[in-house]
């Protein structure tokens, strides 16, 4: 069965998106895991990042091409029509690079999700099956019913954060959502896999200040390992300035490194 982890963090701004495709590619072409990463981001940030111009099209045109497909009430996984659970698991299910992403839509903020909270678990652990060894689930940063369904679906959650002070604040307030809604109203159990530190500058005063309070704070959380700020990253978000957009396939060896490092780290923390 696949190990579900959500990339979280209740303040934007962070490259929370860009850390959870960069490990999906990663642990795909590095470490032959089989991933699947699912956007439950109504902005479709990590959808805009992998998919093509036509691909998006696609899902304009066809909004159950795309994880409401599979949260719509309309879907049932235990259809008794012939063909039908294959053929729409196919329908939203997308193949780039090595890997595989369920694109998220506008359309997602129709569904109702309070009224089934457990929806995306269950299509997981029941349509999936062993298809996949890691589903990466990316949210929004806010809490909301996505942030609940994701949460409810996962093994566990990986925080990347900036060393700043919002960061530091917003960071008690995920983990008091965790504890007191997810595992004491939904009795389910999920593990803080840890924190990435994400957009380093090191020598900012931000950082020097921030990081210290993160390692006290959250002494066995933090990675080793972290990710600094980079021009090329940001250009590979954007096919007209750059031909990669996988940080893995960059120029520059210290973030080829860090991603590496990063992805192995958490390789051993979630023991995938």
């Amino acid at each position: 069965m696949a190990k579900v982890i959500t990339f979280i963090n209740m303040k934007g701004g962070v490259g929370k998106t860009t850390l959870a495709v960069n490990v999906a590619y990663t642990l795909s072409k590095i470490e032959g895991r089989k991933v699947l990463l699912i956007d439950m981001d109504p902005q479709m940030n990590a959808t805009q990042y992998t998919l093509k111009e036509e691909q998006m099209q696609e899902i304009l045109e066809d909004r159950n091409k795309s994880v409401y497909g599979c949260l719509s009430p309309d879907y049932q996984a235990n259809s008794v029509l012939e063909g039908y659970t294959k053929l729409s698991e196919e329908k939203w299910i997308f193949h780039v690079d090595g890997f595989d992403i369920i694109p998220s839509s506008l359309d997602i903020m129709t569904l109702n999700l309070s009224a089934r909270p457990h929806k995306l678990d269950q299509y997981i652990k029941g349509e999936l099956g062993e298809k996949y060894d890691v589903v990466i689930i990316d949210c929004p940063p806010t809490i909301s019913e996505y942030t609940k369904v994701a949460l409810l679906a996962s093994d566990m959650y990986l925080v990347p954060m900036k060393a700043d002070p919002l960061s530091v604040f917003g960071l008690p307030m995920l983990e008091n959502y965790v504890k007191e809604t997810i595992e004491k109203d939904f009795q389910h159990q999920i593990e803080f896999v840890g924190i990435v530190l994400n957009m380093v500058i090191p020598e900012r005063l931000l950082y020097k200040k921030n990081k210290p309070i993160i390692q006290r704070r959250w002494k066995n959380k933090l990675f080793q390992n972290e990710l600094k700020q980079c021009e090329e990253i940001v250009k590979g978000l954007d096919p007209e300035l750059s031909n990669e957009k996988y940080i893995l396939d960059m120029r520059d060896p210290i973030i080829v490194d860090q991603i590496k490092n990063i992805t192995k780290q958490l390789i051993q923390r979630g023991r995938l």
